[in-house]
């Protein structure tokens, strides 16, 4: 049998009940929004810059990978 469905097969097969953890975090630093995640040392990791600014992307410190202090 096949199922087809927009739905990531991980969240059509999920129990019911099951805790779901927050992979993504949107957080606001310094005036700017970033997308962050959490490591396995509980560190919260930049993932994504989201801002309308071309300066806030040239700046090294709002580098995806980089670790928020």
């Amino acid at each position: 049998m096949l199922f087809y469905s927009i739905y990531p097969l991980a969240m059509v097969l999920e129990e019911e009940g099951a805790e779901e953890l927050e992979p993504w975090r949107e957080l606001e630093i310094e005036g700017r929004k970033v997308l962050v995640t959490v490591n396995s040392r509980g560190e919260q990791v930049i993932a994504r810059l989201l801002s309308t600014d071309p300066a806030d992307y040239l700046d090294p410190r709002w580098t995806p990978g980089n670790v928020i202090v």
